[in-house]
């Protein structure tokens, strides 16, 4: 018989609810459905959990390690920022307590060892990117989760942001599967992969010091940041968070919501929001523009996976 090796296996939605009704403190009967709108391939699986109490819970499924070349530390990273922010009033969703007192669990699937952890929900609407009050709240609140974060600590490591991650990585990738029918696109963005890595150079240099560099979300966006009825957010989907600049933080939710090409008027509410917490010094404001560029190849390095976990094409502008 011929071996085959799985590269993206599922999880029973029961076989799921079984799990969270054995591991965690919360009313039976519990029932699980897999969110299912769009299975990305490049996507972590996430499951509506509702307990017998009607309370109602989102449970993740992390890839396999080798996905992002992640180890059992960096999820803990993240884990211990979320509990961080929620224990100071911060609107994320948080982790759940497993009843043995941790947070993280693992399970063994065809493809190996896959984390698990249940979080609170987040409920309401999007963010719209044409409400400018929204838009506000959201500057005002990535400023307090970034001024709040330079006091975080933990034991555990996780691979930052930096420039071997948000450039070097995504490039050698591109380079591997782009073919020579792609050779001249591929000369575009190494040129302006340069230009934006010798602006980084000369504006932040290696420069990690507290404020411009620590914890960031790393993905925000529209879809990411749920609004309740009174305006309220919540922020969710924190998998590419870790230690990173938070001008590229900012560049990543300007890109995201293509807010460079929408009318001013929103970009100036998002800016007016986190100014409103924390001024930006004037080489994080002038780096922005360069981490733009950063975002776009890291976007193209995310889509031009070497690994079979993707496909011909993608249905879906990024």
């Amino acid at each position: 018989m011929t071996s085959i090796r799985i590269a993206r296996s599922f999880v029973a939605a029961e076989s799921a609810a079984e799990l969270i009704a054995t591991e965690y403190d919360v009313a039976p009967p519990v029932s699980c459905k897999l969110f299912s709108k769009l299975l990305r391939t490049q996507d972590n699986d996430h499951y509506l959990v509702t307990a017998g109490d009607s309370s109602q819970y989102a449970f993740r499924i992390y890839q396999q390690g080798d996905r992002y070349h992640r180890a059992e530390s960096d999820y803990h990273y993240e884990l211990d920022w979320l509990r961080f922010l929620h224990e100071r009033q911060l609107p994320v969703s948080y982790p759940i307590r497993r009843s043995d007192g941790s947070y993280l669990g693992r399970l063994e699937a065809p493809e190996g060892t896959r984390y698990y952890a249940l979080f609170s929900l987040a409920f309401g609407d999007p963010l719209s990117l044409k409400d400018v009050d929204q838009l506000y709240i959201v500057g005002e609140t990535m400023a307090r989760i970034h001024t709040i974060s330079d006091s975080f600590t933990t034991l555990h490591a996780r691979k930052p942001l930096d420039l071997g991650y948000l450039l070097d990585r995504p490039l050698a990738r591109l380079r591997q599967t782009w073919t020579d029918e792609r050779a001249a696109n591929l000369d575009l963005v190494l040129t302006a992969a340069d230009e934006a890595r010798n602006e980084l150079r000369d504006l932040l240099g290696d420069t990690r010091a507290p404020g411009i560099w620590g914890p960031i979300g790393g993905d925000f966006h529209q879809s990411s940041v749920y609004f309740s009825e009174i305006n309220e957010p919540t922020f969710f989907n924190f998998d590419l968070c870790g230690p990173g600049w938070r001008a590229y933080d900012i560049a990543g939710f300007l890109s995201n919501g293509n807010l460079m090409h929408a009318p001013a008027e929103r970009s100036e509410a998002f800016f007016a929001g986190y100014y409103s917490v924390r001024q930006l010094a004037d080489e994080e404001h002038a780096a922005v523009a360069p981490f733009l560029t950063v975002r776009r190849v890291w976007l193209m390095g995310a889509f031009a996976r070497e690994d079979g976990l993707v496909g011909h094409t993608f249905v879906g502008s990024i």
